[in-house]
């Protein structure tokens, strides 16, 4: 009987132990099949957020093509350009010197070639932009190409993919033309093994004509000031982010810093092409050298340098570049104003500012209006065009010279006199500039003209500004740039000021009050005197008054002053200090309307992106 149950017992537990290797093996299995399950859930995830950060990525690289590589298009165009290889508006410039009907295919297509050539090499990493780390360990990168060659990036291989060629769409010789320029972008969204691509196809529509004075940061024609004959030099304070040019010659001391184009000709204040340079560094004893040089192009290569003065030019300087001749009428700016805008017969003082409308101007309850008020005369503007007058009490459809309705403001005011007094809304907050209302609405676009000077006596600023500081020096002495926005169809006010026989004074030290600019004064424009001077009025006698901060850019026949300091400490001792920040959009073509054009070909503000199709593919 014992012996029996011993062989019971004996058989349980081999029948347990056969259960619990069964349990185990089923354990094992469905451990297996849900770590399967797993990792095809975990692909299937990866590969889901991989299409969706390349579809993400597709409109990144539309961004790209729309911003700086826009820039990149606007400076490529402008290079070709001065060095002759395209023709100026007034032929076809893609076509230089044809005068046909229309410009012959096979040339247009040919200096496209090198259009698309000079435009890739300016790329970063050739047109690879990335790879960037996005949430999650996903990956991005966009490559770019308007040649058919597309570098390494995120790992891939370099390839050549099939494009077109570049094409002229439409316009006509001395005007506006259409261009189109191929391109092909590829988009590569990853994560861990999981990888897609997306390739799009397409091209880039933009726009060519004679190229505005507004695109550059400062240009001179004459490097001195008119009334002291010397030589204007720039210092370690002194920092721009655009374009410089003179026709004249540079003076160089300390370290200035430019972030964009440098060009000088030569041809106005020595006769020959180079720049004066100033030093500090134990020089002008006996056996040492001189403290001031003038230094010709050969002495310039390839460190534009003597002694301590050493400039920065972070995107190259070009020390024998053709002169930029300055109009010397306003024909343009009247004419335009008869036909569309606001004639002003002598003098004027005109007032700037936003408003919203009620009911006064039927159909026009709660749109936003551009307010101008010249010598007492109220007129507004609205985003579609349209363009009123007050008379008496009643608001009516504005009417030009000729006495015609104004179906559509051009937003040109031209005087033939002075204005003397150019201004928007006081600050509601006279030490704080930011309480300063704004002079131009978000969709305002106007030229403010005169055959004589023209005073600014407040605050100048858009609704929507482009950027979001100023340029300046750290307290480390790095230069900070603002970002600003550089694509003109995103922000577009944008204000002109043009002299063509005066000055542009910035209003200071006058008696009445009403005629002088607030300390630290703010002007969102580009200023422009082509016989004269941009300065600040009674700039030697004046007591100090901060700065004049400008966004935009100052374009004068000699350089105007704006205060005097101490040599010693740096110290103001009369009129104010200048802070100029360049208006970005400029490079990709806005203007001010009707603003002076250089006879130069420049990419105008409209581009077009066209998408022609999408290629996917997912690779693992």
């Amino acid at each position: 009987m014992a012996l029996n149950t011993r062989h019971e017992q004996g058989m349980a537990l081999v029948s347990a132990l056969f259960l619990i290797v069964l349990v185990l093996g089923v354990v094992a299995v469905t451990t297996q099949l849900t770590v399967g399950n797993l990792r095809q859930t975990g692909d299937t995830v990866a590969t889901a957020q991989t299409l969706a950060l390349a579809q993400g990525g597709r409109n990144f690289a539309q961004s790209l093509l729309r911003g700086p590589v826009g820039t990149k298009l606007s400076d490529t165009v402008t290079d070709l350009a001065q060095r002759n290889v395209l023709g100026n508006a007034g032929t076809w410039v893609f076509s230089k010197g044809e005068n046909s009907p229309s410009p012959d295919p096979q040339r247009v297509a040919q200096n496209m070639q090198t259009l698309a050539a000079q435009l890739q090499n300016s790329l970063p990493g050739g047109g690879c932009y990335g790879p960037f780390t996005v949430e999650g360990g996903q990956t991005l990168s966009v490559r770019v190409t308007f040649t058919g060659a597309l570098p390494a990036c995120d790992g891939a291989v370099a390839e050549t993919v099939s494009i077109g060629v570049g094409r002229f769409i439409s316009g006509s010789r001395n005007s506006t033309q259409t261009y189109s320029l191929p391109y092909v972008t590829v988009i590569a969204a990853s994560k861990g093994a999981a990888r897609r691509t997306l390739t799009v196809s397409g091209e880039y529509q933009f726009d060519v004509g004679n190229g505005s004075f507004a695109r550059f940061a400062l240009l001179t024609d004459i490097h001195q000031q008119s009334d002291r004959a010397a030589q204007i030099y720039f210092t370690s304070d002194t920092l721009f982010n655009g374009p410089v040019h003179t026709n004249g010659n540079f003076a160089f001391y300390g370290q200035p810093w430019f972030g964009g184009a440098v060009s000088s000709s030569g041809v106005t204040d020595t006769g020959q092409r180079g720049a004066w340079f100033q030093r500090t560094d134990g020089c002008g004893g006996r056996r040492q050298p001189a403290c001031t040089a003038f230094r010709d192009v050969a002495d310039l290569s390839p460190t534009p340098a003597y002694g301590n003065a050493v400039p920065t030019f972070t995107s190259g300087v070009d020390w024998e570049a053709d002169e930029i001749e300055l109009p010397n009428n306003s024909n343009d700016q009247k004419g335009a104003a008869e036909r569309a805008g606001i004639l002003i017969n002598g003098d004027a003082t005109v007032t700037l500012s936003v408003g919203t409308a009620g009911t006064e101007i039927p159909g026009k309850n709660g749109k936003k209006y551009q307010a101008i008020t010249v010598n007492g005369t109220e007129y507004r503007a609205f985003e579609d065009s349209t363009f009123y007058m007050k008379s008496g009490n009643t608001w009516r459809v504005a009417r030009n010279a000729s006495g015609q309705e104004i179906t559509a403001f051009n937003g040109v005011i031209y005087a033939s006199g002075r204005i003397t007094r150019l201004a928007a809304p006081a600050r509601t907050n006279a030490n704080d500039p930011k309480t300063a209302p704004p002079a131009l609405a978000a969709f305002s676009e106007i030229t403010v003209a005169a055959a004589d000077d023209i005073r600014i006596a407040s605050d100048l600023k858009y609704e929507d500004d482009p950027c979001d500081g100023d340029l300046r020096r750290g307290e480390d002495g790095q230069v900070i740039v603002p970002n600003c926005e550089t694509d003109p169809l995103v922000k577009r006010n944008v204000l002109g000021i043009y002299s063509s026989g005066g000055d542009v004074l910035i209003g200071l030290g006058n008696t009445g009050g009403s005629l002088n600019v607030p300390r630290d004064v703010r002007i969102h424009a580009t200023l422009m005197a082509s016989v004269g001077q941009v300065r600040v009025e009674n700039y030697a006698t004046a007591d100090c008054n901060g700065k004049v901060y400008i966004l935009g850019g100052v374009i004068e026949k000699t350089y105007g002053p704006f205060g005097r300091f101490n040599s010693g400490t740096g110290q103001c001792t009369s009129g104010m200090q200048r802070s100029f920040t360049y208006d970005q959009r400029m490079l990709n073509g806005l203007a001010p309307p009707y603003f002076p054009t250089t006879q130069m070909t420049s990419l105008l503000p409209s581009r077009r992106i066209i998408q022609y199709g999408q290629a996917e593919q997912e690779r693992r």
